[in-house]
């Protein structure tokens, strides 16, 4: 084994590892000393592969972000852009409260000294400035959206406008069912299906053909989210 795929190894096993420390105990527990001994390394492996801790949180939320993306961009599509759309807001829900430490880390809801904003910042060209993996996550909603436009069943509307609509509801709920406010898991369910249906309305679709391509989600696979 060549000195550059060591270097790749020890990288990915530092990253791993950190990111797997996020989303077991949060962010704010990730110490470079306990990280890098796990490792066999010592502290200087931080700075030659990540330049410093706050490099290495960089690289946990661009894995991050890659990973939301990949998990959001798997849901099969058919004939029914609305339905479509609603089933990859579902998996934006499944993949946020399964990862919910990682992914308060990745919209910069951190405390302490590690509260850093990481997240998104979306232009109105629909660029985001932070890196490709969340430029990635970006372009699956707004792609999935210009779908809903292309197929008339809403008005003519900017795809990443209504996008950034549905992904601000979206993430209040996540945020709020990560903290309990709804009760029992799935509880939350009845506020959310409703949200998106009033949402896609707002945008011009019918309620008669919301709550259709709702349904035609719930066929496949439970209740969205």
């Amino acid at each position: 084994m060549n000195d550059s795929a060591i270097e790749l190894s020890q990288r990915d096993q530092l990253l791993d590892l950190a990111r797997r420390t996020v989303e077991d105990s949060g962010p704010e527990v990730l110490r470079a000393r306990a990280l890098t001994a796990a490792v066999g390394t010592s502290t200087q492996a931080i700075y030659t592969h990540f330049g410093g801790m706050p490099g290495l949180f960089e690289a946990i939320v661009a894995d991050g972000f890659a990973r939301f993306a990949s998990h959001v961009a798997a849901v099969p599509e058919g004939d029914d852009a609305v339905a479509d759309f609603f089933a990859k807001g579902r998996a934006y829900s499944e993949w946020a409260l399964t990862h919910p430490q990682l992914y308060r880390l990745m919209f910069g809801l951190t405390g302490g000294g590690q509260r850093q904003h990481f997240g998104l910042e979306v232009s109105t060209g629909g660029s985001v400035a932070n890196s490709p993996e969340a430029q990635s996550a970006v372009d699956v909603l707004v792609r999935s959206m210009g779908r809903v436009v292309d197929s008339g069943r809403i008005d003519p509307v900017d795809p990443l406008v209504a996008a950034g609509q549905f992904l601000s509801a979206t993430h209040g709920f996540v945020l709020l069912e990560i903290a309990g406010v709804f009760g029992a898991e799935g509880d939350g369910l009845a506020v959310a299906l409703p949200l998106a249906v009033n949402l896609m309305m707002g945008l011009g679709d019918s309620r008669e053909a919301a709550n259709a391509s709702l349904r035609a989600v719930e066929t496949v696979k439970g209740a969205p989210a």
